[in-house]
C-alpha cells in the first residue's frame, strides 16, 4: 500500500492536450482553493451555464467579471477565448461528510470535486469533454467531463491517501480520508469482490470510450452506524463508510455494488428506460453481489430481507409507481428499491427454475428496459415469457402491470 500525494481520479498522461478544453489548477496549501478555466473556441455559444446548486464563483474573462443572468447563466462576449473561475467547497461538518448529497469538499489538504458543482458549460454544448488536472509538485493527468445527460464525475486533488490495485482488468484508483482504516476493515477488497462479480455479468463498456478501464473510488467517514451510503459518477464512486463501526460493512457491500452496477450499464450504453427499471435492477444485484459474497451468512440475509419482501402484496405496480414519480410524487421512489428488487429477485429465481440451472437474469441484462411510462415493451415479455414460463406473466401482472 502507498500512500502518496494524490493528483486527480481517473488519471491518466496528458497524452491528448488538445482535448483538455477544462483545467483546475491547485497549489500546494492546506486549504485547498481550485481554480478553474475552460478554453473556448474561435465561434461559441452566448451562455454559459451551471445547473442549480453550483458552487461556482467569479466568473470572469480576462479582468473582467461576468455578471450572472437570472437564470443562472453568464454572458459571453464573442471576443473572449478562456473563462476563469473560483469555486466555493463546503467544510465538511464534524460529523463526515454526505456522499449523497455530491457536493464538491473541501478536506485538510485535499478536495473532493463534483463536476455539475464547479464546471461550467457552454450551452448548447451537450457533449463531453476533459479536464486537466494540475497540481502542484505532481505530473499533469486529466480526467473525463461527462456529457450533458450523464452522470456526474467525482475528481480527488491534493494531498490525500492512496492506493492503486488492478481489479477484473482495470485500474482502480482508491482514495480515503483514513486510508489505513478503510484497508484493514476490507473495504477495499469488498468494492474489488464487487466489481469482479459484476464485471463478469454485466455488458463490456462501449469500445473507444475515454479512460475504459479506469476507475476512481473515494470513501469519507461519517459518524453513526446508518451512515453507510453512496453515489455513482461515470467512472467514479464517492462512498460514505462508518467512521467507528463495521456492523454496517455487509451493508456498504451492497451498496458499493447498487453504485457499480450503475455505472457498468452506463458505461455500457445501456438504457433503462425508467427510473424504477434503473434502481430496480441495480439495487437487486447490488443485493445479488452481496449474496455471494464472503461475507456472515446471518449479516448478508438480514440485509438481504430488509428489501426482499415476497410475502407482501404491493398496492401498486412499478409502472404505476413510474407515473406517480414522473408527475412529483416523491413518496414513489424508495419503492423501486424493495418492490424493485423483489421483482428481480424472483424473476431472476423464475429463470433459473425453468431452465435448471442453466439461465438467469444475468443473461437478459443487456434486454431489460421499460417504456417510458413504466411499462414492459412486449418484446421483452415474449422473451421472458419463453424462458421462465408462466410465473413470469403471474410476476408482472404482481409487481409490474398491478
Amino acid at each position: 500500500m502507498r500512500l502518496p500525494l494524490i493528483a486527480a481520479c481517473l488519471c491518466g498522461p496528458l497524452s491528448h492536450p488538445a482535448l483538455a478544453a477544462y483545467t483546475v489548477s491547485l497549489e500546494d496549501s492546506p486549504h485547498p482553493a481550485p481554480r478553474f478555466s475552460l478554453d473556448l473556441p474561435d465561434r461559441h455559444g452566448e451562455f454559459l451555464e451551471a445547473p442549480a446548486g453550483a458552487q461556482i464563483a467569479n466568473v470572469r474573462c480576462g479582468h473582467s467579471l461576468l455578471p450572472k443572468q437570472s437564470d443562472g447563466r453568464w454572458r459571453l462576449s464573442q471576443a473572449c477565448r478562456q473563462v476563469r473561475w473560483e469555486a466555493t467547497l463546503n467544510t465538511p461538518p464534524p460529523e463526515g461528510p454526505d456522499a449523497s448529497a455530491q457536493q464538491s469538499l473541501a478536506l485538510p489538504g485535499w478536495a473532493v470535486l463534483t463536476s455539475s458543482t464547479v464546471l461550467l458549460r457552454e450551452s448548447g454544448k451537450p457533449e463531453g469533454s476533459i479536464l486537466a488536472i494540475r497540481v502542484a509538485g505532481k505530473p499533469d493527468t486529466q480526467a473525463y467531463v461527462p456529457a450533458t445527460g450523464e452522470a456526474p464525475e467525482f475528481y480527488a486533488i491534493g494531498k490525500g491517501q492512496e492506493t492503486i490495485r488492478q481489479v477484473a482488468g482495470w485500474q482502480v484508483r482508491y482514495v480515503a480520508d483514513d486510508l489505513t482504516r478503510v484497508a484493514a476493515r476490507g473495504l477495499l477488497d469488498h468494492h474489488a469482490e464487487a466489481l469482479t462479480a459484476l464485471r463478469r455479468v454485466f455488458p463490456p463498456p462501449r469500445p473507444n470510450a475515454p479512460f475504459s478501464g479506469q476507475l476512481l473510488v473515494t470513501l469519507l467517514g461519517r459518524d453513526g452506524a446508518s451512515s453507510a451510503n453512496g453515489a455513482g459518477g461515470m467512472r467514479s464512486l464517492l462512498v460514505n463508510y462508518p467512521r467507528d463501526t463495521a456492523e454496517r460493512d455487509t451493508f456498504l457491500l451492497a451498496i458499493l455494488a447498487h453504485e457499480q452496477s450503475h455505472q457498468l450499464l452506463a458505461l455500457a450504453g445501456v438504457s433503462m428506460g425508467s427510473a424504477w427499471m434503473s434502481e430496480g435492477l441495480a439495487h437487486y444485484y447490488g443485493l445479488k453481489t452481496m449474496r455471494q459474497s464472503r461475507q456472515p451468512q446471518a449479516e448478508k440475509d438480514k440485509v438481504w430481507q430488509l428489501f426482499v419482501k415476497p410475502e407482501r402484496t404491493p398496492a401498486q405496480g412499478l409502472a404505476r409507481l413510474e407515473r406517480r414519480h414522473r408527475e412529483g410524487d416523491k413518496s414513489a421512489y424508495p419503492l423501486f428499491y424493495s418492490q424493485g428488487a423483489t421483482f428481480f429477485a424472483l424473476l431472476d429465481q423464475a429463470l433459473q427454475d425453468a431452465s435448471q440451472g442453466r439461465r438467469s437474469l444475468d443473461d437478459f441484462i443487456a434486454q431489460l428496459r421499460a417504456e417510458p411510462d413504466g411499462s414492459l415493451p412486449d418484446s421483452l415479455r415474449a422473451e421472458l415469457r419463453a424462458a421462465g414460463g408462466a410465473r413470469v406473466d403471474a410476476l408482472l401482472a404482481r409487481y409490474v402491470d398491478a
